[in-house]
């Protein structure tokens, strides 16, 4: 079947959503032929129409400047989103998902966007949806939800089939639950083959989406297995390291010449970035009395307060523009990963590295212990209190202190959750 993956998020710099398109396309590629891609930049794309202002101008200022926190600035709000709307029409997705399916339709040649979401669908059999973890039912409702379930709508109108695989289904812990945006999955995926990667996930859907959604399989990223398996039965060594900085941009960070601890963010805690400075800085400052190097590592942009915190405890970091590859040999060979994040995690534990694990935007660090076969799923604040901290640390040293045990058993439950991921493969038969 001729597929076109949509939020392809190959080249976001969030290394799960790297990762896990990557290996998802993997994936699909064993049985199908990928011929269009509709990446995250597109399918967040304003959708716009130019007037007095060229298109392409037109768009960027929607997306630099057509912001509620820019509209509720004093009189220059106003005027900005006054000569935006004057220099071309901009068209905010809604929960009228048919309506705005339509309308991508019907501004086929008038809009950038909608063309090019055309021109990457019509070559298809059927669009499969990285779904990730864009399905939060928060309030209010996320713009790229909205956006991706009016792709959907629109590969319907045009004859395609629609898949919806990789991906979770969840509440926001912060927020109501948006029965709005239910209302308007239902409506999209009408007649969608959906699957979720996580048995939470799949819970959810039967009590919130009956009947929509058919299975759950993990994560594709989980498929990386391979790679990393045979190293949680060996003591450290650098080496297995050094291939994936070979020659790249990103210099491995001198801290991995010996056993370390990595510690990252949370989709949560980079809601408030002072906030999670502050409370990291005392973090990753308490986990050194452990006796290893604590590498700040970030995965998202979303991590870039450990930027401050490391300018505070003079720790290493490695940025999130380094390679995937590297990225992943830094959490699979770790002694120990403390953080919020799904993809990080499942990295972590492809290689046997055990996860102290704070809270996120959604159910997705409970979920991984479950699979993972912790004892006890259990999430601390991704703004960690002194109590946290020290619970944390405590954690961490058990963990370490279990070794090569821990690490070859929590490798071969992730090499298990490796061979359900590529039955996700059976969605689409």
């Amino acid at each position: 079947m001729r597929l076109t993956l949509v939020a392809d998020n190959s080249t976001s710099p969030n290394w799960g959503c790297r990762a896990t398109s990557f290996a998802l396309r993997e994936v699909l590629s064993t049985r199908h032929e990928i011929v269009g891609s509709i990446d995250r930049d597109l399918l967040k794309a304003p959708l716009t129409v130019g007037g007095r202002l060229p298109v392409g101008l037109h768009e960027q200022l929607v997306r630099r400047l057509r912001r509620p926190r820019v509209g509720r600035v004093p009189v220059l709000g106003k005027l900005a989103f006054g000569a935006i709307d004057a220099g071309g029409q901009y068209f905010p997705p809604s929960h009228d998902i048919e309506t705005d399916a339509e309308l991508l339709w019907d501004l086929r040649e008038n809009s950038a966007k909608a063309q090019r979401l055309i021109a990457e669908i019509a070559p298809c059999d059927a669009i499969v949806v990285n779904g990730e973890g864009e399905m939060i039912f928060s309030t209010p409702a996320r713009d790229s939800l909205l956006q991706t379930l009016a792709i959907c709508a629109l590969a319907r109108r045009m004859g395609k089939g629609i898949f919806w695989i990789n991906g979770m289904i969840s509440l926001d812990p912060a927020s109501a639950f948006n029965l709005a945006t239910r209302d308007a999955a239902q409506q999209a995926l009408k007649g969608a083959k959906i699957a979720v990667r996580d048995p939470r996930s799949l819970a959810l859907a039967r009590d919130i989406l009956p009947g929509m959604v058919s299975a759950s399989f993990p994560d594709a990223l989980f498929t990386w297995s391979p790679f990393y398996r045979r190293n949680a039965a060996l003591s450290y060594d650098a080496s297995r390291l050094i291939p994936a900085f070979d020659r790249t941009a990103t210099s491995r960070p001198k801290c991995t010449d010996e056993p370390y601890i990595a510690l990252s963010g949370s989709s949560q805690s980079a809601k408030n970035q002072k906030q999670a400075a502050e409370s990291y800085t005392q973090l990753a400052q308490a986990l050194t009395s452990l006796g290893l190097p604590v590498l700040l590592v970030e995965t998202c942009v979303g991590d870039v307060f450990l930027r401050d915190v490391a300018r505070r405890t003079g720790l290493p970091r490695l940025g999130v523009n380094a390679p995937i590859m590297a990225g992943a040999a830094v959490m699979a060979n770790a002694r120990a990963f403390v953080s919020g994040r799904w993809h990080p995690g499942i990295m972590a534990a492809l290689g046997g590295t055990p996860s102290v694990f704070m809270s996120s935007n959604s159910h997705k660090t409970a979920a991984l212990q479950d699979m993972l076969g912790y004892p006890a799923a259990h999430e601390y604040s991704a703004f960690p209190s002194s109590a946290d901290i020290d619970r944390i640390v405590a954690g961490t040293k058990v963990l370490l202190a279990q070794g090569a045990d821990r690490r070859q058993q929590i490798a071969a439950v992730a090499a298990e959750r490796a061979e359900e991921a590529w039955h996700m493969l059976q969605v689409l038969d």
